[in-house]
């Protein structure tokens, strides 16, 4: 098996407004799990909305561009420290179990 057959891919799982910030959550999936590790590879950018005009519900649009230019991108160990990283960055820590259960089992 070459190296390109083992390699996977980031999916997106979720991906929405939290606290005024834009969050997208993404697990790794492989093809080679021969580990036995069972716990998800997870990343979480997390990037501010941008300061604009707001639409008639009075909501500011963001687009995928915006959120990606000044973006914080998170990649804990394991999805037990994954929490505790949103809390350091200034999410509440119900926001925080929220965005933790959005990951799959």
């Amino acid at each position: 098996m070459t190296q390109e057959e083992r390699m996977g891919e980031w999916k997106t799982v979720y991906e929405d407004e939290v606290e005024e910030r834009w969050v997208t959550l993404r697990t790794y999936e492989s093809e080679d799990d021969e580990d036995g590790d069972d716990d998800p590879v997870v990343r979480v950018t997390v990037a501010p909305l941008e300061d604009g005009e707001q639409n008639e519900v009075g909501q500011t649009p963001v687009t995928r561009a915006d959120a990606d230019d000044n973006s914080i991108t998170l990649d804990p160990d394991a999805v037990e420290d994954l929490e505790e990283e949103l809390n350091e960055i200034g999410f509440s820590p119900e926001a925080a179990a929220w965005i933790v259960s959005k990951v799959p089992v």
